[in-house]
């Protein structure tokens, strides 16, 4: 156990104490903001490049996400496991602990994004060809994924720093630096493809600019605010033992987001198969759907934060009051989500295309069928989220695992078998089927109350016995 442990000089959120449904609320909504303006960015990426380059340029970049999502789920899974450490051991006033398990993770990270990066770069074109990327567009996504893949480094330290502001609950930093990134990507999107004409190129080099500069400094901010926290007694910022906790909770934690990246990958292939057009206005609609999704995700990670607080102070009755209140917030979200997409649906596809260019009006039309249905599935979703954030903040990683890949490979299964039989309306209902099916298993789990047995440490800020690894 740390010795001399002092308490940190600025205040975070407490979110063991308080009106629960109020503190649940009000760290949701930095979340929601901030990534409202990545998503932002990440559709001005895709309206610059379906107007001024073309559909098919709109296509390319839709076509990497799934690619693009494998290293995300790493970085995810490997922020996730720091997280639920970070969190628990804050919520059992061991601030010595929380310090060791930010610099100990971001070591780590550093070491992983530049291995993962160098792999990207030498693959991507072959994984593409293996996807079926149609000939209009490979050479495009190609280079796209290419320079994403150069900068991955960059994306590796902010998910990591931002997870952790998150963890010693402060959603409101990372608001901050996002907003910074979003208006630089956005400024560089026009002036790359635009002004200086680089085409896809531009949007990817524009991206890797605007994540670097934001992880510059917002590295050299948790930085600054670590150093309000006291050191351990033996003033190491890298631990192995503490690494083989995070570790041990980052494995599980990958696989589950790596399992949903690679069914987002098999389930491309299937959408790859229907044709460009199609390609393009699925792109347009999921980049519309991921800012309607928002606000449940959101709920769903604050859920997890405001778990793994809970049980390293030992409340486990606010932890269940926690999760009813959140079940009643999410429904809310997704009522008003559902809504908004019904209406405003094929406005918004519109807005990624040049209606005035071959093939726009089936773009839009394409995008707004997937998009109408996926309105309803929130509903789901939403409910998976909650359910799933509250395991994660039990450190429950391996039920979490079970729970993502039943769903994922009910889902790549169900669009292989109705694809040929039903057509585009395959991904909509193994996304609505393989969400259903997590609800099941993760409400199953909390009714079971296995969860309550996984515990990093205890509200006295040992380690729980069970779960003995990290530094002491």
């Amino acid at each position: 156990m740390a010795e001399a442990i002092a308490r940190p000089k600025k205040r975070h959120t407490d979110m063991t104490k308080g009106p629960i449904a109020k503190t649940l609320f009000f760290f949701t909504l930095p979340m929601f903001l901030g990534n409202l303006f990545q998503q932002l960015y990440n559709m001005v990426d895709s309206i610059v490049v379906g107007n001024f380059v073309g559909p098919s340029a709109l296509g390319a970049v839709g076509c990497t996400f799934p690619i693009v999502f494998v290293a995300i789920a790493v970085a995810s899974g490997l922020g996730m496991g720091c997280s639920v450490v970070t969190s628990q051991y804050l919520g059992a006033k061991d601030y010595g602990s929380v310090r060791m398990s930010v610099t100990t993770s971001l070591i780590f990270n550093l070491v992983v994004s530049i291995a993962l990066s160098i792999l990207g770069m030498a693959a991507s074109g072959t994984v593409l060809k293996w996807m079926r990327t149609s000939p209009e567009t490979i050479d495009m996504a190609t280079e796209y994924l290419f320079i994403y893949f150069l900068g991955l480094t960059f994306m590796f330290m902010y998910n990591t720093i931002a997870g952790t502001f998150r963890a010693l609950g402060d959603s409101k930093t990372p608001l901050y630096y996002l907003i910074l990134s979003s208006f630089l990507n956005i400024g560089l999107d026009l002036l790359f493809v635009i002004q200086f004409g680089m085409g896809v190129a531009g949007v990817a080099w524009a991206t890797m600019i605007a994540q670097g500069i934001c992880a510059v400094f917002s590295f050299i901010h948790l930085m600054n605010r670590l150093g309000q926290f006291e050191k351990r007694a033996d003033h190491r910022v890298f631990s192995t033992e503490m690494l083989r906790t995070i570790v041990r909770l980052a494995i599980p934690s990958m696989l589950q987001q790596l399992s949903v990246s690679i069914s987002s990958v098999l389930c491309q292939t299937v959408i790859n198969g229907f044709g460009p057009m199609l390609v393009s206005g699925y792109t347009a609609a999921n980049k519309i759907e991921s800012i309607a999704g928002m606000p449940i995700m959101n709920l769903g990670m604050a859920v997890s934060t405001f778990v793994a607080q809970n049980i390293g102070a030992g409340k486990m009755e606010r932890v269940k009051k926690g999760f009813k209140s959140a079940l009643i917030m999410v429904l809310i979200f997704a009522a008003a989500s559902c809504v908004l997409l019904l209406l405003f649906g094929p406005n918004l596809v519109g807005i990624f295309v040049n209606r005035e260019v071959e093939g726009a009006a089936e773009v839009i039309n394409w995008g707004t069928y997937h998009l109408v249905h996926m309105a309803f599935v929130l509903f789901i979703q939403g409910l998976m989220f909650t359910g799933e954030g509250m395991l994660k903040g039990a450190g429950d990683m391996n039920l979490l695992v079970f729970c993502t890949l039943t769903g994922m490979v009910l889902r790549t299964i169900c669009v292989f078998a109705l694809a040929p039989k039903v057509g585009f309306a395959a991904i909509w209902f193994s996304i609505a089927l393989g969400s259903l099916t997590e609800v099941i298993i993760a409400f199953w789990r909390y009714f079971q109350g296995g969860w309550k047995e996984k515990a990093i440490v205890s509200d006295s800020g040992e380690e729980a016995p069970e779960e003995a690894g990290a530094e002491a």
